[in-house]
């Protein structure tokens, strides 16, 4: 199992490699723009209870983590982008 709290896993070429593989895989059967994941980031620590990224009931608070990590959504948005962020060529119309 990958331990994604450990930075230098987060960055490794293999594991990098596999998630864009999967995003190429789930971009091949999207039926439009708005189905298709064209930038992600492999993030070196999981979502924070304790920083309210994470629910009481277990769910994800948007407006928490839009909150605590402006870095890495700047990043995802940035041109060019950072080399950390996998980014993958829209298919060709």
């Amino acid at each position: 199992m990958l331990d994604l709290a450990d930075n230098t896993s987060a960055q490794q070429q293999d594991v990098r490699e596999h998630f864009t593989k999967l995003l190429v895989s789930f971009a091949a059967q999207a039926t439009g723009s708005s189905n298709r994941i064209v930038r992600a980031m492999l993030l070196g620590d999981l979502p924070s209870i304790d920083s309210g990224e994470i629910t009481d009931k277990g769910s994800l608070n948007q407006r928490a983590i839009l909150k605590n990590r402006t870095a890495d959504i700047a990043a995802l948005y940035a041109d060019p982008p950072p080399s950390d962020v996998i980014v993958l060529t829209p298919p060709a119309r």
